[in-house]
């Protein structure tokens, strides 16, 4: 994993890339920092690809080469730069100097976020990046030897704000019917067809998370078994900060890992959100109900206090709400709110609590919800990572109890709620 981070401190400064590694995706270990600002300016976002062909030629004995693009903010306008790594990630050398391989445009000054991957249809390299304007251009480029980048094409998507990403992704399994995905850093989307020099949608434009703190997720590509894994930064670029406010080590963190796919739905193709798997490892001890109501639940677990949890719930909620609290945030269902679609505004039953909502509209009569709640933040994934919202909640509650209460008509099928343990070893 490599990120944007200010190596002199927890305010905002010139940029490198850190650098960490996992085995799991849950247990992290921090390296040096893997590419450090030089004279041309600082480094921001960007794409490392594992070079398995070597088309850049620096491969030594078997260890493929690793391969970076990213952004550097040269005052004169942002270009695109390369390093690259012969020791499995761990040191980059700036290829010639850290001078442009793709240099700016014209279009604006912070043309920026070089997605880079392999395109196995045209048998060719392929970059897309944001080069803005009016139209919000995202330009395509392609190359052989990943040096010499020449334009393939424009896609233009009014709603393109930064840290463009493009993956393939089967639909409902199918490896056959493979489909493209492309995001931008506040996560709209749209599913459709990448012709190696445009996007020809097959959609609408979709919203991928609710929440007010998920920005720029990027994607592992080629994981093992075809996984498509996502992480995305949860921002919060005020002043008054609480991981500044109250003095933490570190500003803001990433948010949990998650396996993407795609599923058809009555609307169309979605796609959907879901923690990994390896969340398993946290988990402490377990407590699971079957046709349960909000009453027993609450006194099953009066003794139950977990700091962090990982609590799944399904539920028919009739005509009536149904309230979870956990870590003292009171999570209601049964709320209605406004969804902007192409056919118009669309009325939906949500979860709701502390000003954020969390759509959720009932399947064959059900709704079934997920929260990973960790110190510092809340991810609700609601029908099986339909939709999700990703916020901060920094608020230290009186108490870790869980509660439940609903309507007469509220049935709760299933309840299983998982006690999770730290990720980080204790000092």
């Amino acid at each position: 994993l490599y990120f944007q981070h200010c190596a002199l401190g927890v305010n905002r400064g010139p940029k490198s890339w850190g650098h960490a590694v996992s085995a799991d995706m849950v247990h992290w270990t921090q390296l040096p920092h893997a590419i450090l600002p030089y004279d041309k300016g600082a480094i921001w976002s960007g794409t490392a690809v594992v070079d398995h062909n070597n088309s850049l030629g620096k491969q030594v004995g078997d260890t493929k080469t690793i391969v970076a693009y990213f952004t550097t903010t040269w005052k004169e306008g942002f270009f695109q730069a390369m390093a690259y790594s012969t020791d499995r990630g761990r040191t980059y050398r700036l290829h010639n100097k850290g001078n442009a391989v793709v240099p700016n445009q014209g279009v604006m000054k912070g043309e920026r976020d070089p997605k880079v991957f392999w395109d196995a249809n045209d048998k060719k390299w392929k970059m897309v990046l944001i080069v803005g304007g009016k139209q919000r251009i995202i330009r395509i480029f392609e190359s052989d030897n990943m040096v010499d980048w020449k334009k393939a094409g424009d896609i233009t998507r009014k709603w393109a704000a930064e840290c463009i990403e493009l993956f393939q992704l089967p639909v409902d399994g199918d490896r056959d019917n493979m489909k493209w995905v492309i995001t931008d850093a506040s996560f709209d989307y749209e599913v459709g067809r990448f012709t190696g020099n445009g996007f020809e949608t097959e959609g609408e434009k979709l919203r991928g998370d609710y929440g007010k703190n998920f920005y720029a997720a990027q994607t592992f590509n080629n994981g093992p078994d075809g996984r498509v894994v996502q992480i995305g930064w949860m921002n919060d670029r005020r002043k008054e900060c609480p991981f500044l406010v109250k003095k933490m080590p570190f500003n803001q963190q990433m948010a949990f890992p998650t396996d993407l796919t795609l599923r058809t739905t009555p609307d169309g193709i979605r796609l959907y959100r879901w923690p990994v798997k390896e969340i398993a490892s946290l988990y402490r001890k377990t407590h699971a109900f079957d046709n349960i109501t909000a009453e027993a639940a609450t006194r099953a677990l009066s003794n139950v206090k977990p700091e962090l949890v990982d609590l799944s719930i399904e539920f028919v909620p009739g005509d009536e709400k149904l309230t979870l609290t956990v870590r003292g945030i009171d999570i209601t269902y049964g709320d209605i709110m406004k969804l902007r679609t192409a056919k118009g505004v669309k009325e939906v039953k949500c979860f709701s609590y502390n000003e954020k909502t969390c759509p959720a509209p009932t399947i064959d009569g059900k709704v079934k919800l997920r929260i990973l709640a960790d110190r510092a933040s809340m991810e609700l994934y609601a029908n099986n990572g339909l939709t999700v919202t990703s916020s901060y909640e920094f608020d230290i509650p009186e108490n870790l109890d869980l509660k439940f209460s609903a309507g007469r008509q509220v049935k709760i099928n299933t309840l299983v709620v998982n006690e999770l343990e730290s990720s980080w070893e204790r000092q």
